[in-house]
């Protein structure tokens, strides 16, 4: 009788180091990747290195967001999102296998020699003191928004649309001046009336100490007719 071996997958195909390798292919920085998609840095690095878990929770959220990572790039995403998703099966299968580690006793840091103690304190006084500025940097920097449709330049007949995006957590959200409704992870959904023609639609998220970032769209309500007849004439020319 034959005996079958599984085959290991190397850590160097996981869906995020190809994207990764994508983007360095396409010469961009993670800066012009944050800038070209409107997703913050902190996104651009999870999508990078595997940790989805930094991510807004929604596997439909992770998604758009390889996506719209993808598009930038002009590369198709189905290949992308199919790997995607057989890995997160994969990782939660691992961790309902899992054990628990045990704790370690506190009585263990008292039994290391001096010179290891003034290390370790070191290291916890360099970390807070790295949290605190880390704190301070994220009051002053903008909020991170994130608007994942309607598209710009989006033509429609229908009178009403869908807006919805992302924002950090305890910030006010506006559309259009009028405030919005968000879950703790900063998603959120607004029905919006259109009127013919080109529609403004002008997104805000503001923090407490008044940073503010704006996302306009522009999305044209036109008759059924209206586009039949536009698309037509498209196709003559």
């Amino acid at each position: 009788m034959s005996s079958f071996t599984r085959k290991k997958i190397e850590d160097t195909h996981r869906v995020c180091f190809r994207l990764k390798e994508a983007r360095e292919a396409a010469g961009f920085s993670i800066e012009q990747m944050s800038e070209k998609t409107k997703l913050s840095k902190t996104y651009i690095h999870a999508l990078e290195t595997c940790e989805f878990q930094d991510l807004p929770s929604g596997t439909v959220y992770q998604k758009n967001f390889i996506k719209r990572y993808l598009s930038v790039l002009n590369i198709p995403s189905t290949s992308y999102i199919q790997q995607f998703l057989l890995e997160e099966e994969y990782a939660q299968e691992i961790q309902k296998v899992q054990h628990p580690h045990r704790p370690k006793s506190v009585f263990s840091f008292l039994a290391l020699p001096a010179l290891m103690k003034y290390v370790g304190i070191a290291v916890v006084l360099f970390s807070t003191l790295g949290y605190l500025g880390w704190q301070v940097h994220r009051i002053l920097e903008p909020p991170m928004l994130t608007l994942i449709s309607p598209d710009d330049g989006h033509i429609t007949s229908e009178e009403h649309i869908t807006i919805r995006g992302i924002s950090a957590p305890e910030t006010d959200i506006t559309i259009n001046g009028k405030g919005v409704s968000y879950t703790r992870e900063g998603q959120f959904e607004q029905s919006l009336d259109l009127v013919e023609g080109v529609n403004t639609i002008v997104v805000e998220a503001t923090k407490k100490h008044g940073q503010k970032t704006t996302e306009t769209r522009y999305v044209t309500q036109r008759k059924i007719q209206q586009i039949s007849v536009g698309t037509a004439e498209e196709t003559k020319s």
